[in-house]
């Protein structure tokens, strides 16, 4: 695939293919542009030969245009979890006391802008186990700054499910592989806040350095 040419992800559409085939399509080719074909898995290779062959050979050049990390869905899907956390802990959390979840959220934020990984579907498929990075640094908040439960808990599963906003059908809730983190929504003293802010930073920084495919330096 050559480099100066954007995804043609609305002629695969009209030759039928369903939303997630072009999801796919579009992050594999995406990743495809930055880091080139050879470092994707041979099934993801296929299937970007597969769509190749399927569209018209075009003449003209056309101008990529890549998303920026904003515009990525999974930085949306975070995003939106933060704005509906926000307005969770403005109503039901104590004076004084900050929600852990605010920060884990934010910290993943700033290092998708510090770090711009791709997040196509290589990037995703790793951060999906970012759910076991969350539990222990929850766990860190209870037995290293005094966490407390908040006496109003914030379901993660409802607020996505109901939510009015343009949120993709792709999503899932952020606690899907720990349901248990809908049963507790720990909080901290302000006191604490910069070091477990530090300490969430460390964490996730180093499991997106160490996993994700496009920040890996011997790629």
């Amino acid at each position: 695939m050559k480099k100066e040419l954007s995804h043609r992800s609305d002629e695969l559409k009209a030759l039928g293919w369903n939303q997630e085939e072009l999801t796919r399509y579009e992050d594999l080719w995406d990743y495809s542009q930055r880091w080139g074909l050879i470092n994707l898995e041979r099934e993801d290779r296929q299937f970007l030969k597969k769509a190749e062959k399927l569209l018209p050979k075009i003449q003209n050049k056309k101008i990529s245009i890549k998303k920026t990390i904003e515009e990525k869905s999974y930085y949306l899907w975070l995003n939106f979890y933060l704005d509906e956390i926000n307005i969770f802990s403005n109503s039901n959390l104590p004076k004084n006391k900050h929600g852990v979840w605010t920060l884990l959220i934010e910290e993943e934020i700033k290092l998708l802008k510090e770090l711009q990984p791709v997040m196509g579907l290589p990037d995703t498929i790793k951060a999906k186990n970012l759910f076991e990075n969350r539990k222990e640094l929850i766990n860190k908040a209870f037995s290293e700054f005094e966490a407390v439960n908040n006496e109003k808990t914030f379901n993660f599963d409802e607020v996505l499910k109901n939510s009015e906003k343009d949120v993709s059908k792709n999503w899932k809730s952020i606690t899907e592989k720990d349901p248990e983190a809908n049963k507790i929504f720990p909080i901290i003293d302000f006191v604490y806040i910069e070091k477990l802010r530090s300490a969430i930073k460390d964490d996730l920084s180093s499991y997106m350095n160490d996993n994700y495919p496009s920040l890996k330096k011997d790629l």
